[in-house]
């Protein structure tokens, strides 16, 4: 079974900047309860759908084209820091005579059970072509949800110690989130017989994310020293556009005529300051193609002053790759 480079919105951990427009950061690991679920479910189809298609056997011996297409379902825990400036947020925003604020952040977090619920799109396919030794895939994760359940855990206003977020303050925060990503490749058999197949690649990483945070807290907050507030209600959004070379490995290594270990790589940089995807997991052969179960982590990193500092997605994935 092939498996595809899976594409990455992204989808574990990512830092999200929501600029509003004054002058504060909200640190959160936005938990895509729905939309992650649902997002996952489809970019999961996706990702099985590459990781498949990048992981099935062939060698440089084959002849002729061969196409293979992998959907795949993704079921991962979702983590991201969103900033945007604070100043302007309801009801005065920071506050204060100055009525500017520090940037800061608000950090949340989800995970992987309560996505569906919330998901108003997904869609996640990955597919290969391959002739002799050359090969080409492409990865898509498209997700959109709304009324994401989320939970601030605490604000940091820049230069100021961490404030913490007690969870009884929380009242009910939600996020809506909007993505679609791109993986690329073109690769070259380095290694390719009946036991294993090892490919060498390299490509880019694109795609858009649309995020907005609506926060509700029973309290607000006052900053340190200071008799500026953080508004214990409050909206910001932010937009992102970004493309990064890649470069790996793929490939998968043959245990009998039914069972293969396929396996991804990759790593690469560009408006993300780091981004790296690696997958493993176990294929069974079926006379119609593979169903393969894998375990996915995709991780994008960008500075703190980046509006997207950090998002990551790590979870088990669920596909099956149809050859033709």
């Amino acid at each position: 079974m092939r498996l595809h480079a899976p594409t990455q919105f992204n989808c574990s951990e990512k830092k999200f900047s929501f600029p509003d427009s004054g002058g504060s950061q909200i640190d959160r690991k936005i938990p895509f309860s729905g939309l992650v679920k649902s997002t996952i479910m489809v970019l999961a189809v996706g990702a099985a759908t590459g990781v498949a298609a990048q992981t099935s056997m062939s060698t440089s011996t084959s002849t002729g084209t061969q196409f293979s297409l992998t959907p795949y379902i993704w079921l991962p825990t979702i983590n991201g820091k969103i900033n945007y400036p604070v100043s302007s947020l309801p009801n005065g925003g920071a506050g204060g005579p100055s009525g500017q604020a520090p940037d800061g952040s608000i950090d949340s977090e989800i995970g992987p059970n309560d996505y569906l619920s919330k998901l108003n799109f997904a869609l996640m396919l990955n597919g290969e072509v391959r002739r002799g030794p050359w090969s080409g895939t492409f990865d898509y994760i498209g997700v959109k949800a709304t009324g994401l359940g989320s939970m601030v855990h605490s604000f940091k206003p820049l230069g100021l110690p961490n404030i913490p977020v007690s969870n009884s303050v929380n009242t009910s925060t939600t996020s809506t989130l909007k993505t679609n990503l791109w993986t690329l490749t073109a690769g070259y058999e380095l290694i390719g017989n009946d036991r294993m197949r090892l490919d060498g690649f390299a490509g880019a990483r694109l795609g858009n994310l649309n995020g907005t945070v609506d926060w509700n807290l029973s309290a607000q907050i006052t900053l340190p020293n200071s008799n500026r507030v953080f508004a214990r209600q409050g909206s910001a959004s932010t937009s992102r556009n970004f493309t990064d070379g890649i470069v790996g490995v793929r490939g998968s290594y043959r245990l009998d005529e039914q069972w293969s270990i396929p396996y991804y790589v990759d790593v690469g940089a560009g408006p993300s300051q780091f981004t790296w995807q690696a997958m493993l997991g176990a294929s069974y052969r079926f006379g119609w193609g593979d169903l393969i179960v894998a375990y996915r982590h995709l991780s994008m990193r960008n500075d703190e002053n980046s509006s997207l500092t950090q998002f990551e997605l790590s979870g088990p994935l669920i596909g099956a790759t149809f050859r033709f």
